[in-house]
């Protein structure tokens, strides 16, 4: 069997876990299928089910929003990569989210500290700014600070030294994101934002994901996606008819 028909034989073969994502040029994916390819990526990078979940939001979140989230969770799951859970999550105090051993948090795993914390005493954000860090590819950060920001009622920012953005509790955002996105380890500071901007009105393009982060991602999701076999195929539909 040539490759081509290997692969026409797999695209119809019900045992796979999903449709293979076209990598050839790119593809504007909808926000459910960036998110069910960004969590299986992120469970055949090995994260378990509640944070590969929680990275496949976040991946779609940002897509959404123009930036690129999957991009983005890519580069940090090939930084995860042999690292334990107590290297990438944070040891937390009143005021202060840090790495145990001044390595880079995940960003996942960080946001969805804080968003746990939202209404406990460590994020008061009363008398001072919530120091967070340092953290890798902290864009991935700001769909969990809007979330942060929703449940609080009150507008976030987090700021870094080259810059700052800004979530609102009706899901706004502004300020420097395109170049949050550019930054790959930063420490930051959460605080809590008085006036909202005036301009309410941003648009965003939905993101255009590149045929090289599709093929990537498409790499790590197969890791939990059992080979196909002519057993399989034989075992594959239904036993009897389903005609009454």
């Amino acid at each position: 069997m040539t490759a081509e028909q290997q692969e026409a034989v797999e695209a119809n073969d019900p045992t796979r876990s999903g449709s293979p994502v076209p990598t050839t040029n790119g593809a504007r994916l909808s926000q459910n299928e960036i998110e069910q390819l960004c969590l299986k990526a992120a469970r055949g990078a090995g994260m378990s089910w509640g944070l590969a979940e929680e990275a496949g939001f976040a991946a779609a979140w940002l897509a959404t929003r123009g930036l690129d989230g999957p991009g983005a969770l890519l580069a940090q799951l090939w930084v995860g990569q042999g690292r334990s859970w107590r290297e990438i999550c944070p040891v937390i105090a009143p005021g202060r989210f840090r790495a145990a051993d001044g390595g880079g948090l995940c960003p996942i795993a960080l946001g969805a500290a804080l968003c746990d914390h939202a209404r406990l005493p460590e994020t008061s954000l009363v008398e001072t700014a919530v120091r967070v860090g340092p953290v890798d590819h902290p864009v991935l950060l700001l769909p969990f600070l809007a979330d942060f920001a929703r449940t609080r009622r009150e507008g976030l920012r987090l700021v870094w030294s080259r810059g700052a953005v800004l979530l609102t509790a009706d899901g706004g955002m502004f300020g420097d994101a395109a170049a949050l996105e550019q930054e790959t380890r930063l420490d930051a500071a959460l605080e809590v934002e008085g006036p909202v901007p005036d301009d309410t009105s941003t648009q965003w393009e939905p993101l255009m994901v590149s045929a090289e982060t599709l093929g990537e991602l498409n790499s790590f999701a197969l890791r939990i996606t059992v080979p196909t076999s002519e057993v399989s195929r034989a075992g594959a539909g239904a036993a009897i008819g389903d005609n009454d």
